[in-house]
């Protein structure tokens, strides 16, 4: 499979295309797991674990990021005892007419380029489940740019999940990332604290195949890594 075309530093056309896909699915599947590409509800909520797992979001004012149908929430307010206040980007009109149908007064829902829109707002956490798993462009630079922009506009920290290059194959319409290049640009350039952890199981009996990384705000600057036997030069 060819890889869609990079497109400018809005990412509008990455948008876009990700946009008609979800809201296809969103026609097959109902709002149901698979409409945002999980294989079933238990792996689902297993992804979204790991991100809660980030600080004690009860009372926290929480962005999810690519939120589909809003499950997250639902899932905050059983597992948690959420009773903060949650709003939900996604880049499908569709998906964001029945998330607000589904959810009601409880949630705001809306549909935002964040890349041309900006993030219109200010979050204690950040939450990113499975946003950027689908190839539609240049993926890498198109999640940095996403990540950057949320960072700064998110308090305390954001946690987001990715697809591992740690598998026995590769999806060809999926993307995947190593690890080591995820916690890099996380260290570099967006916070000195982060965590990564790629121990975890999303379907039993399977190597894991995707991690989370979280990132948390501090008035540290970041630092570059320090290449061995460079010196002791900054790489």
């Amino acid at each position: 499979m060819t890889s869609p075309q990079p497109d400018g530093p809005d990412y509008q056309e990455t948008f876009a295309r990700l946009s008609a896909m979800f809201s296809d699915r969103l026609k097959t599947y109902g709002d149901g797991p698979e409409c945002a590409e999980h294989r079933d509800r238990a792996s689902q909520e297993q992804r979204m674990l790991h991100l809660c797992r980030v600080h004690d979001l009860r009372e926290a004012k929480v962005l999810d990021f690519g939120c589909a149908t809003g499950h997250l929430l639902t899932f905050l307010t059983r597992e948690m005892g959420f009773r903060g206040e949650y709003v939900g980007y996604d880049i499908s009109a569709d998906m964001v007419a029945r998330a607000q149908a589904i959810h009601g007064d409880r949630a705001r829902f809306e549909m935002r380029n964040i890349l041309r829109d900006g993030v219109g707002g200010e979050f204690d956490f950040t939450l990113v489940s499975g946003t950027f798993n689908d190839l539609a462009g240049d993926n890498w630079a198109w999640m940095r740019a996403c990540l950057k922009t949320l960072f700064e506009h998110t308090r305390g920290a954001m946690s987001f999940n990715n697809l591992s290059t740690y598998v026995d194959y590769f999806d060809a319409h999926l993307f995947y990332v190593d690890p080591e290049d995820v916690f890099r640009f996380c260290k570099e350039e967006l916070s000195p604290l982060v965590t990564l952890r790629h121990d975890y199981q999303v379907k039993p009996d399977v190597v894991p195949f995707e991690f989370t990384v979280d990132v948390f705000q501090t008035p540290e600057a970041c630092r570059r890594r320090l290449v061995l036997g460079d010196g002791g030069r900054r790489g």
